[in-house]
């Protein structure tokens, strides 16, 4: 069964891909950076469940950042590997996510790499563009504006938008 779902995803995913324009980026063709990355998170998780096993893009999207054609990466521990493991992928609090943006053709530069304790993604399908992220962190980060101390157990929602090639916190309130 799971090598039914494996090779749908598989197709979904290059139809996306496709019909989007943006080139299909296969694991072993991902920067040494992600890979080692994945690899990593993956077996920190196998550590704590023997028995997980993995789509090898699992947890890692294709997605264009600011509407230039390029191959951007996001890596989302959470997702490596399907879901929240304290202790293993993420913390007892929140996972780590990261963004790779693609500087030339080949050439990607880590520009995102963040502890959030939830997250969402906007994405124009059509156009496999990133267009915002509704992200919750640790309320004493000065970018929650904080009035007093915070507890490790208490968040803040940001909208999180990139452009001009930098990224725009803003709190909701």
């Amino acid at each position: 069964m799971s090598r039914l779902v494996s090779c749908v995803i598989a197709f979904v995913f290059c139809y996306v891909a496709a019909s989007t324009g943006q080139e299909l980026i296969a694991f072993r063709q991902l920067p040494k950076e992600v890979r080692d990355l994945a690899i990593e998170v993956r077996n920190s998780c196998r550590e704590l469940n023997p028995d997980m096993t993995f789509n090898d893009m699992q947890g890692i999207q294709i997605l264009d950042l600011n509407g230039d054609g390029s191959r951007d990466i996001f890596v989302d521990n959470e997702e490596l590997c399907g879901g929240h493991l304290a202790g293993a992928n993420c913390s007892n609090r929140a996972c780590d996510m990261a963004i790779f943006k693609e500087v030339s053709k080949g050439q990607w530069r880590k520009i995102f790499n963040e502890h959030l304790y939830a997250k969402f993604l906007a994405i124009d399908w059509d156009t496999m563009r990133f267009q915002l992220m509704v992200a919750s962190i640790f309320a004493g980060d000065p970018r929650c504006q904080p009035r007093k101390e915070y507890t490790s157990g208490h968040s803040c929602n940001l909208i999180v938008t990139f452009s001009n090639n930098r990224w725009n916190w803003q709190r909701i309130r």
